[in-house]
């Protein structure tokens, strides 16, 4: 699929129809009267506390972009899957971005799995909103030593408590939301403050489509992989960051959905979620040091430990109760929103929560599933039986298999060495023993609840291989 999307080229759209290089032509565009990009400077500026200067303000402007592009530009099946993306955009320094182009392509290559282009243009002076009125009403924020994603997720509340309890950090929290997620993410907050008795910068933002009778190209959301919207947090938290002097980025989610080793052949490259990968990280990390011309460090805390040792940890703080008001299903809220719950169950993130707080001993304190994939008479769709079946193959083979033929087998285990923050040492081994334990803990989980699962998948293996 070849797509060209043409943002804010002209105060009003550029002139003419489908691009003849490309299958069609994505329009998108910030403007508040025409637009269909839901995108507010002035609140965002609120949010952090500081106006946006120019780099910054691009920044946002091109991570909202590349997200509303991933999801209106369908992909393929098999072959098919990588798009040709090809974007003009208009920004308010042309040389800076330019000078950082082939960093930027290869960050959101490297993520989307998508052939990406950039060319950018002089950007259309328009009247700007009233950012400076707001800010001279908003209250003063909390001071902050880092900056720190925070999804709402199990993963990012748990990242949250250890830099507050063992790191002795300050974090200003910053965190996209959809739907209902804004409440749970001023929850979890609200009680990461009570617990440990201090207050935090927890700036929250949108980005969203725009629908109005004035719409010049109403949007259409034709994709849901998703596979770029980490470079739309990851964009958002630097920009907190940069604005407040701070330096140290954190993005916290566990080895196992970190690395994301495909579990199966058809899950290759970017198939499988590339959203906290080692090699990303390292790209965005070069990314914002060019951009901004001085030195970030953003790091994953979280990527030499499994998510039972996450909730472990929670564990020995008054934290571990919220559990359940944490949210970690790919599909939240479409797969869930007509339910009593916030968690599908059949989604990879979801196998790899229940397994892990069942293994921790806080299944009691976990949400209900939409979909028990472990249930003997559940009736699984062919989508929610594959899942189960491959990720039960996937850590039968770590379970058995040594350190030489599990990178024989899955050489993507190489791809840690790469910008591996936090690691010193034997990366590759490290990321291995989270993916054993992670096995030991599924296997363990699957007999107890599901008897002859694994051993069905293994005969079924053998048998169209």
């Amino acid at each position: 699929m070849k797509a060209k999307i043409v943002c804010d080229y002209r105060r009003h759209f550029p002139a003419g129809g489908q691009s003849r290089s490309a299958d069609f032509t994505v329009n998108l565009s910030l403007d508040a009267k025409f637009g269909n990009v839901y995108l507010e400077p002035a609140l965002i500026a609120q949010a952090i506390g500081s106006p946006l200067d120019c780099v910054s303000r691009d920044l946002c402007e091109i991570a909202a972009y590349v997200y509303m592009a991933d999801k209106a530009v369908p992909r393929g099946r098999y072959e098919k899957w990588t798009r040709d993306l090809a974007f003009l955009v208009p920004v308010g320094d042309p040389d800076r971005w330019n000078s950082v182009k082939e960093i930027l392509t290869n960050t959101v290559g490297t993520l989307s799995g998508d052939n990406v282009a950039f060319q950018f243009v002089s950007k259309v002076s328009r009247k700007e909103s009233t950012a400076r009125s707001l800010l001279s009403e908003s209250r003063a924020m909390p001071k902050s030593d880092c900056s720190c994603l925070f999804s709402g997720g199990l993963d990012s509340f748990a990242g949250a408590a250890y830099l507050v309890q063992e790191q002795r950090r300050q974090p200003l929290f910053a965190s996209h939301y959809v739907s209902g997620l804004k409440n749970v993410q001023s929850g979890l907050i609200g009680a990461i403050q009570r617990e440990f008795g201090r207050t935090f910068h927890h700036f929250q933002y949108r980005v969203t489509s725009r629908r109005s009778k004035q719409t010049r190209f109403p949007y259409q959301a034709k994709e849901s992989s998703h596979r770029a919207r980490s470079f739309l947090f990851l964009s958002f938290a630097t920009v907190a960051a940069a604005l407040r002097g701070l330096s140290d980025i954190f993005i916290c989610e566990n080895g196992v959905l970190s690395l994301n080793v495909p579990i199966s052949d058809a899950r290759k490259g970017s198939r499988s979620t590339r959203h906290a990968h080692p090699l990303y990280l390292f790209y965005f990390n070069q990314l914002i040091d060019a951009l901004y011309e001085r030195k970030f460090n953003l790091t994953n805390p979280f990527l030499f430990w499994t998510k039972g040792e996450e909730a472990a940890f929670l564990r020995g703080t008054n934290l571990y109760p919220l559990i359940k008001g944490t949210v970690t299903c790919w599909g939240y809220p479409n797969q869930t929103l007509q339910y009593d719950c916030n968690h599908c169950g059949y989604c990879l993130p979801c196998i790899v929560r229940r397994v892990s707080l069942i293994a921790t001993g806080l299944e009691r304190y976990d949400d209900c599933y939409v979909v028990d994939v472990f249930g003997p008479g559940e009736k699984l769709s062919e989508k929610q039986q594959r899942n189960v079946e491959d990720l039960a193959y996937f850590c039968h083979c770590f379970a058995m298999m040594s350190k030489t033929e599990l990178v024989y087998r899955y050489p993507e285990l190489v791809m840690v060495e790469t910008g591996a923050s936090g690691s010193s040492g034997d990366g590759m081994g490290k990321i291995i023993r989270v993916y054993k334990k992670f096995a030991e803990e599924f296997l363990a989980v699957a007999e107890r609840l599901k008897p002859g699962l694994v051993e069905a998948t293994l005969r079924e293996a053998s048998v169209s291989r």
